[in-house]
């Protein structure tokens, strides 16, 4: 572990185009509430000098890992970021993906990538176009394949002396 000071990952943040519309169709989707929305203007110091930064703004009841949802109202700050969005997908694990998948789709995220097997059912995984987040997508993994990554990630942290728990159980 590192000498620094201890840091606690607690949320992925997602910009959307429109928090509202986002908070319904995402919270119905994903089974997320929301707490009340709120709205800031705040100066940050951006590689061109500082500007202030306008956002309207939630973070999911559940968690953690909680999901924030932000709408730029001004995306001036953001847009001096370097590389712009690399955060790709939230991960979910499902006991039944192809009703998951399923349940998705009727709600307007479009599967874009999923495991196919010969029977040509959904299986291991899906990956799911997010349409309030363009550049988010939501995949969902099948309970199997949680079981083995979870499996795989605790072999690791006992290696390594560090606690986990399982957030597939």
């Amino acid at each position: 572990m590192g000498t620094g000071p201890l840091l606690r990952l607690y949320h992925t943040g997602m910009i959307v185009d429109d928090l509202d519309k986002a908070m319904v169709r995402m919270g119905t989707a994903l089974g997320l509430l929301w707490a009340p929305s709120r709205e800031a203007t705040t100066p940050l110091l951006c590689p061109d000098g500082v500007r202030d930064r306008h956002v309207r703004f939630t973070y999911s009841l559940q968690g953690p890992h909680f999901v924030e949802l932000l709408e730029q109202i001004d995306a001036a700050p953001y847009l001096s970021l370097t590389g712009g969005r690399y955060i790709h997908h939230l991960g979910y694990f499902t006991d039944d993906l192809p009703a998951a998948a399923a349940a998705l789709e009727s709600q307007g995220y479009r599967r874009e990538l999923s495991g196919v097997p010969e029977d040509g059912r959904i299986t291991r995984a899906s990956f799911h176009y997010n349409p309030e987040a363009p550049g988010m997508w939501i995949e969902l993994v099948s309970h199997e394949i949680a079981a083995e990554i979870g499996g795989w990630i605790a072999d690791a942290a006992a290696a390594a002396g560090v606690p986990f728990v399982s957030p597939f159980e």
